[in-house]
């Protein structure tokens, strides 16, 4: 690793937070990207991205979400989606503030790249394009009416309580590539409450709805055999986005991670190949 270009530390979100991210930044970065990882991951899952920003002249700021990885919070809580977005706008304003000339980009996994859209949303143009790895915009498996009216009762009753998921195999087979990982790996969180996930239904519901205010360039990636996301969700989705600079693409034996998979190095060019023909 090139320690010069890499460095880690914390720094302050919403409520004083302290929220830990990882960077990989070159002397003269042509581009600037966030990548925002997915639930139950952080960022040190993609180490091997950074380095390869750094060989192409990109610079690549990684955090771990609030109540992810090693960063401040109840694992796997938020109050209010809200707290995300404004954790993001905090970290991409001190970017800006760094390289205020150099283009920023979003890259946003699943759970990240639900938030990513709803950050473009909100603040349409404070980046320069958004790229999306299988986003979470609704679950392939619909989940009966009771259960979600269930998740938001108990996200104003008891919102932190705990739930893991993951202690349920048939589930865990479905959200993990390699059902192993949450074992081996001490930072991946496994545990969430109602309240997260009564957050994540509504936001997830917002973000289609209001499709039509995603302006910024978008690059869509996502495997046919997503077990987890649905992507009827997403290609209506996409197909609302307002910017007619917006790329889909699939891959035939993709699964729920490109960015991981027997694709991935198809899916890594296509995300350089996609920023380089906006610098």
């Amino acid at each position: 690793m090139n320690t010069q270009c890499y460095k880690s530390g914390y720094y302050a979100g919403t409520h004083g937070d302290n929220l830990y991210y990882q960077e990989w930044l070159p002397k003269e970065p042509l581009a600037l990207m966030i990548l925002l990882h997915g639930a139950g991951e952080h960022s040190g899952f993609y180490t091997d991205i950074g380095e390869e920003c750094l060989h192409r002249q990109i610079g690549l700021v990684a955090p771990d979400m609030r109540g992810f990885g090693k960063s401040d919070g109840t694992r796997g809580h938020i109050n209010h989606f809200r707290e995300y977005l404004d954790d993001l706008a905090t970290l991409n304003s001190r970017l800006l503030k760094q390289f205020p000339a150099v283009p920023l980009f979003l890259l946003g996994h699943s759970f990240g790249g639900l938030i990513a859209i709803r950050y473009v949303q909100e603040y349409p143009l404070l980046v320069k394009g958004v790229i999306l790895s299988s986003p979470a915009l609704g679950i392939r498996i619909p989940l009966p009416y009771p259960l979600k009216k269930l998740a938001k009762l108990l996200s104003w009753v008891t919102p932190t309580l705990t739930v893991d998921p993951f202690k349920w195999n048939w589930l865990k087979t479905i959200l993990l590539s390699n059902p192993s990982d949450d074992k081996r790996d001490p930072l991946f969180t496994t545990q969430y409450t109602p309240r997260w996930f009564n957050e994540f239904l509504h936001n997830g519901a917002h973000a289609i709805s209001e499709a039509a205010k995603c302006a910024s360039p978008t690059l869509c990636l996502c495997g046919q055999n997503d077990p987890l996301t649905h992507l009827g969700m997403v290609e209506n989705f996409f197909q609302s986005i307002a910017n007619n600079d917006k790329t889909y693409i699939v891959f035939p034996e993709g699964r729920h991670r490109p960015l991981y998979e027997s694709c991935r190095d198809e899916a890594v060019n296509n995300i350089f190949q996609w920023i380089a023909a906006r610098l």
